[in-house]
């Protein structure tokens, strides 16, 4: 049973280490060079949701899914929540929230938990016990972080804490739910997260100061309507 979560622990282990390696490096010089890293990375993410959102599947839908999740994750502030998280977990480090953890924690987050492979690496791991998707997402993501952590500090790591939580109850209810759902739900799924890597991204860029983990309630709309629909 706990085989399933092998991928969910490596992913989260190897965050771990490529914020420990982009940390321990970050001298001055190093660090001009990962902020400029970082902002290409943010344009790398951009065009990840981009391409991903790209051909949009029953639009109508899509839109109403976006609009129930937002109005669901505004209503009980996630992303306030990460705040408070982010900072609680500064204060146990160092003895003092700082806003600057906070946002790297919360980008980190959802950088690592976003995404079409997110989705699909729990429905391999849940239904056939195969973790492919995780191991390449987890080498992905160890580059990912070093980068992002010569820019933004330790916060990054954190974030593999609701990286393992998130994904380890994508992959346990896709293990106890996997036959119902549909191609077209999981698909939809995957599009939606897509489009809030968009935010995300100008959100790196200091374009844009969204509050990108408040939509992310919309990206299970679809499996809800799906499981609802299947009882009626």
């Amino acid at each position: 049973m706990f085989g399933i979560f092998t991928g969910v622990i490596v992913n989260a282990a190897l965050v771990v280490l490529g914020s420990a390696a982009g940390c321990l490096f970050k001298t001055d010089r190093l660090r001009q060079i990962g902020d400029r890293v970082l902002q290409l990375f943010a344009c790398f993410v951009m065009v990840l949701g981009i391409s991903g959102a790209i051909q949009l599947m029953r639009p109508i839908y899509t839109l109403i899914a976006i609009v129930i999740g937002t109005a669901v994750g505004e209503s009980i502030d996630i992303d306030e929540k990460f705040t408070r998280l982010g900072n609680w977990f500064e204060a146990k480090v160092s003895g003092k929230g700082s806003s600057s953890f906070a946002r790297s924690f919360i980008s980190g987050a959802l950088l690592f938990c976003i995404g079409s492979m997110t989705i699909m690496g729990a429905i391999e791991a849940g239904l056939r016990g195969e973790h492919t998707i995780y191991y390449t997402k987890s080498l992905i993501d160890m580059v990912s972080a070093a980068t992002f952590a010569m820019g933004s500090g330790i916060g990054v790591a954190f974030s593999a804490i609701p990286l393992v939580i998130y994904q380890g109850l994508l992959v346990l209810a896709s293990s106890l739910l996997g036959d119902v759902l549909s191609a077209e739900t999981i698909a939809m799924s995957s599009q939606i997260g897509s489009l809030i890597l968009i935010p995300l991204a100008l959100n790196l860029l200091g374009v844009t100061n969204v509050k990108v983990a408040n939509y992310i309630p919309a990206m299970f709309v679809p499996f809800v309507w799906q499981l609802i629909s299947s009882f009626i």
